[in-house]
């Protein structure tokens, strides 16, 4: 006996009704940005670049007594780049929107 046979035997009381999956059309809100929220989070984003900065510069000191890899090291530097390229991406934005 197999398991399929098992399976119905077991359940063949029950009954099941399979429908086919439907899609749903859920629409995506479009959001504007306004002027005053975009230079809000340009100058959030600036102060913790601002504090990113000087945790590398902390880190670059531990680096340099090898308590911390260059991996680390790396990884710093890579949120900062990260950091601004956000804010180069909000700056052009809000230019592209003021014309």
């Amino acid at each position: 006996m197999s398991n399929v046979d098992k399976f119905l035997q077991l359940f063949s009381d029950f009954e099941m009704v399979v429908e086919p999956r439907r899609e749903h059309t859920i629409e995506k809100k479009k959001t504007a940005v306004t002027v005053k929220q975009s230079s809000k989070s340009c100058s959030e984003l600036r102060k913790a670049l601002k504090r990113l900065t000087s945790e590398y510069k902390r880190a670059q000191k531990s680096f340099k007594h090898n308590k911390i890899s260059r991996q680390d090291l790396f990884d710093f530097e890579w949120r900062i780049f990260e950091m601004q390229e956000q804010i180069r991406a909000i700056e052009e934005d809000g230019e592209t929107n003021e014309y």
